[in-house]
């Protein structure tokens, strides 16, 4: 009885909410794996009926009526629930949005990417040595591009009648940030493929780097489930999939088979007061973390790191930018370990001044004779003068 399904799936869903408040929750890309979309049942309601509303192929209908045991199809009990296998579901195309660039970007066709331009199933980006890019998911969520990578729109969908979406993206090179926000769209589905591995997520921040040894994975919020892939996956499920719980990382190589996750290296130590110099350069060291082999440095003129001014990768603690116009900067600073997996985030503030005499070249607190650094626009939030909120 129909009864039965409602008892069965309730006690499945709070079994799916107690493990993701406590955040060990993984999510496979397959449709298998993907939770049922679940439809409240309204008085009236015939599963013929609501086959024409929500399937893609109506004629399926039987295969509701088996999936949740009803024994007579035109007599569905009001208040319970009917479960809908993911790949049964009718959709939509979605857009995602471009809503920042900085420097050069390109779609598919070779013109240069703009803020607003809309991109769908099949569309594509490229961002140059300087290009960085932002993208709107129809959810809200947000991908970051960085700079010399590629990614291709492979699946940008939504369910009638709901605000669920399934999104799935293909990184063909570089390094791509995610923050998944499903808050708009409970029951979203999002994966990420490169040519080596399969990252999907429900509701995380994460970041994927895909090059020709293999494809790397760090999450900050949440869990991902991270699988290999065969050469030339296409649509098929990806197996065998690890989850990575939030702080760790993992890798996936030739061998097409993810590493147990690595926990992720601590933030640098940078300072803590703002760091003010004379422009154009800005340059100093900061203590060696231990097991990092490298660093990354991220410099940009807004809190959000969509205006992204220089990026480095450092063989040495040491931090050294030129070319800077005055103004107010952060700075964002990663240990990077032997597996090239990327660790938490350091940040700084930092003002480029005029040449000052009174400004010595390494101070890290501002002279009393410099104004204040103008705040940045990109932020509303409580400011420090560079649109960050204020440590607590």
């Amino acid at each position: 009885m129909l009864n039965k399904a409602f008892v069965r799936f309730s006690a499945r869903c709070a079994l799916l909410a107690a493990l993701a408040l406590s955040g060990i929750v993984a999510f496979a890309a397959s449709d298998a794996a993907i939770p049922d979309f679940q439809l409240t049942i309204q008085e009236g309601d015939t599963l013929s009926g609501l086959a024409q509303r929500w399937l893609a192929e109506p004629r399926r209908w039987p295969e509701l009526q088996k999936h949740n045991k009803i024994e007579n199809p035109n007599r569905l009990v009001p208040g319970s629930v009917l479960a809908i296998p993911a790949g049964l579901l009718r959709e939509k195309f979605t857009e995602l949005t471009v809503a920042s660039v900085s420097g050069r970007a390109h779609k598919a066709d070779g013109s240069a990417l703009a803020v607003g331009d809309r991109l769908r199933e099949g569309g594509s980006v490229k961002t140059a040595g300087d290009g960085y890019v932002t993208i709107k998911l129809a959810d809200g969520s947000t991908l970051k591009l960085q700079a010399q990578s590629q990614l291709a729109i492979a699946r940008a969908r939504a369910t009638p009648n709901s605000a669920a979406t399934e999104t799935q993206l293909q990184l063909n090179a570089g390094k791509a940030e995610v923050q998944f926000n499903p808050a708009k769209a409970s029951g979203s589905r999002f994966e990420i493929r490169t040519g080596f591995a399969s990252a999907a997520v429900r509701g995380t921040a994460f970041r994927v780097a895909s090059d020709a040894r293999g494809t790397r994975t760090e999450v900050t919020e949440g869990t991902i489930a991270f699988a290999g892939l065969p050469p030339d996956a296409g649509r098929a499920a990806p197996t065998d999939s690890v989850p990575v719980p939030e702080g760790y990382g993992s890798l996936v190589d030739e061998s097409r088979k993810p590493i147990p996750p690595v926990r992720l290296l601590a933030a640098p130590a940078l300072p803590q007061e703002p760091v003010f110099q004379r422009a154009p350069t800005l340059k100093f060291a900061f203590p060696a973390l231990e097991g990092a082999v490298s660093y990354r440095a991220l410099l940009a003129a807004d809190a959000a790191f969509e205006r992204i001014v220089g990026a480095a990768d450092l063989t040495q603690p040491e931090i050294n930018f030129s070319g800077l116009a005055i103004g107010s900067y952060v700075l964002k600073v990663r240990a990077v370990d032997k597996f090239g997996l990327e660790g938490s985030d350091a940040i700084a503030l930092v003002g480029i001044v005029p040449g000052i005499a009174t400004v010595p070249a390494n101070s890290t607190a501002p002279a009393p004779a410099i104004p204040s650094a103008p705040s940045s626009p990109a932020s509303s939030a409580p400011a420090t003068g560079w649109g960050v909120p204020a440590k607590k």
